[in-house]
């Protein structure tokens, strides 16, 4: 059971993380103006990073956390309860790199090759907390 909160914790962190730079990516790109395909694409995609992220905070980072120094009563950590929240958390993990992935191939050919999935967010501003390929 031990390893399987671990897992979980470890899985929600990434996920956290990765979800930070998609958001980073995403937002320049967001319109919300009109009834049209891409509004309503940019609203689907804000509104379900939005539920990831409320969802990761609260079961994966907060509610334990919270638990743990006695604010509120500690979460009940069951099996199953546990079982679910690494699976969230390994599925937000695997959304958010195919969301970053999507944010490096839009990039040109010239530039895609100067980032990297985790750097594409950041395109095209440059600075020293970006590694090149």
């Amino acid at each position: 059971m031990t390893i399987l909160i671990f897992i979980h914790s470890a899985l929600a962190v990434a996920a956290v993380a990765l979800m930070l730079l998609v958001t980073i990516g995403f937002a320049p790109h967001l319109r919300f103006r009109g009834h049209d395909a891409n509004s309503l694409m940019s609203a689907f995609v804000a509104l379900t990073s939005g539920l990831v992220w409320v969802r990761l905070l609260w079961w994966s980072i907060l509610r334990p956390l919270l638990g743990s120094a006695g604010i509120m009563n500690p979460g009940v950590f069951t099996l199953s309860g546990q079982t679910v929240n690494a699976v969230f958390a390994f599925w937000s993990v695997v959304a958010a790199l195919a969301a970053l992935g999507a944010l490096h191939r839009s990039l040109d050919e010239k530039d895609r090759k100067n980032y990297n999935w985790l750097t594409a967010p950041f395109f095209p501003r440059r600075g020293p907390c970006l590694w090149r390929v």
